[in-house]
């Protein structure tokens, strides 16, 4: 379990605004935010492996992916 402390009070005023006391979407909301930065991320190093040349078979590709976010 991780614990995040938030001590900007703009942003915790959006968030009380925005849930209030409903946690469970918070965190689910959060979640998929977090999932799709390390999606973005983890494109952003493909495209980069790619343009120096580094690339790997399409099918050892989508192995790694797999087991990635499964």
């Amino acid at each position: 379990m991780i614990n995040i402390t938030i001590d900007n009070p703009d942003i915790e005023q959006i968030l009380q605004q925005t849930y209030g006391n409903n946690h469970s979407r918070l965190i689910k909301e959060f979640s998929q935010f977090i999932q799709s930065t390390k999606i973005k991320d983890d494109i952003g190093i493909s495209i980069q492996q790619l343009e120096q040349g580094k690339s790997v078979k399409l099918k050892d590709a989508f192995s790694q992916v797999k087991r990635n976010y499964e």
